[in-house]
This record gives C-alpha cells, structure tokens and sequence, in this order.
C-alpha cells in the first residue's frame, strides 16, 4: 500500500526480490503484468537500477541532463517517456509518480521495504538468506515453484507456480482495495454502503475508482497524517466556515480558488 501527498492510500505496492541476478524477477513481472492486464487490472511498475542511469550515455536526452536540465520529456509515435534529475532518488519518490488509478505496482527489488514481496529464486538456500533479510513475504515463485521435489511451504510460505501465484496476488489486490474504503457509506457511489461496494468489488462488479470520497479533492483532511473521510454535511460545513472565514482577512478579496491550512496542536 502506497501514499500520495494527501495522505489517500491509493494502490498495492508489491516487491518482487532474489538474491542474485538472472533468477527470474523480470520474467515473473512480465508475466504477472500479462495476466493482471488480463484480468483488467491497471497495473504499473518500478524498476530499481543500483548504480548509474538507465538513460544511454552520450545521446541527446543524456545530453540535455548532463547540460543542467531537471526534467526531459521525450515523445515519440507510441511512448511518452519523462526523465527527472533527482539526487538519492528513494522508492517513495518513484510512488509518488505512480496515478491515482493505478491498482497495484510491482516493483523489482528494494528487499528492505516494509512493503508485501514475493521471492524468486531456484533453490531453498536463496530462499532461507531472502526469508533472513526480508519482512512481508507473502510467497515464492521462480524455478524453484517448477521442481515437482519442492516443498509446499517455507516457513508456512507458499511455493506457487504462476497460475496460483496470480490467483493469490488477485485477492491480495481486492482485498487491499476494500480495507481503503472510508466506511462513512455516503452512497455517492451508488451503493447503499462500503460494505455493499466491497462485496461488489471482492466479485469484480465494481472497482475502487468508484467511491467518490477517495478521489475527492475539494476538501482534505488529515490529522496525524491519516485522512479523515467526512460525509456531505460536516465537509460543506467545514468548508464554507473556512471560506467566509478567510474571505474577511485583509488582502485576500472575494475570489479564492483554494486554502491550504496546517495545525500543530501540543
């Protein structure tokens, strides 16, 4: 689960790790994006590059970087590529990127997140140095889920081919989508409550983009960094109090298109 800069939880972030290169993680995510894609999930993912740039040296858009420039888009007949300058990029800098409506990222590598990751590897002894070093592994896949002498579990984790794999990855996605609700049961939605629109997105008859109160933008409120829902009365309340309010501070005039109001409360 990732947040955006209003606090909103917006999609599951799923790491895909191994402990040593060519062990399978970017075929498991090409794979796991075909059949999520499938499945009409929107998927998006990030890729951690340990040293250098992915941008090819010595051609133009390096150039432009290497000149001074902070961001570059590049456009062609089917791509859309941005490319920013950023010093000791993080994982969360990359998730802010991600849009809204996205369902699920999956990121190849970072094994020391706090997010769920799923290990590839070939053999069990990767497995026990990943399982050692990482937290929130919810399965492992690869060669080793292809060996008919496997074990089904490590550590009461599962070894899953990709069929069952996939099935398991599509429950943790609505299951991630349902606890995000706002439980206020506004019906904006057209159901009569959360827990109505949970059922229908659990049986892939609704989506999450539907609940209006996650993707409303005209008030926000967050305390301790959680955003707090608030059904139509308290949040129309709060916001024409606010607006009257700052309408009569001197310098300010009668048209105003947004306030920003932060409180420390000792």
């Amino acid at each position: 689960m990732s947040i955006n800069e209003e606090g909103t939880s917006l999609f599951l972030t799923l790491h895909i790790i191994g402990i040593e290169r060519k062990t399978g993680k970017t075929k498991l995510i090409q794979d796991l994006v075909r059949e999520l894609a499938k499945r009409k999930f929107r998927v998006s993912t990030v890729k951690h590059i340990s040293q250098g740039t992915f941008d090819t040296p010595h051609k133009d858009t390096w150039k432009h970087l290497s000149a001074g420039a902070d961001e570059i888009i590049a456009v062609s007949p089917i791509e859309l590529v941005s490319v920013k300058k950023r010093v000791n990029s993080s994982l969360d800098d990359a998730l802010k990127e991600i849009p809204m409506a996205t369902d699920v990222v999956l990121v190849e590598g970072f094994k020391n997140s706090q997010n769920p990751k799923i290990i590839v590897a070939s053999n069990l002894k990767a497995v026990k140095e990943l399982v050692r070093k990482s937290r929130q592994i919810i399965a492992i896949s690869g060669l080793i889920a292809s060996k008919t002498d496997r074990p089904r579990f490590f550590e009461k984790i599962p070894i899953l081919p990709l069929d069952k794999l996939i099935h398991q990855v599509e429950r943790i996605i609505l299951d991630n989508s349902v606890k995000e609700l706002p439980k206020i049961n506004c019906k904006r939605c057209g159901y009569e409550s959360c827990k109505a629109m949970a059922e229908a997105i659990l049986n892939r008859q609704a989506s999450i983009t539907e609940c209006k109160s996650l993707s409303d933008k005209d008030l926000i409120l967050n305390v301790n960094n959680t955003r707090i829902f608030l059904s139509e009365f308290p949040k129309k309340f709060i916001r024409n109090t606010l607006v009257e309010m700052v309408k009569r501070f001197k310098g300010v005039g009668e048209k105003i298109n947004k306030i920003s109001l932060e409180i420390s409360v000792n």
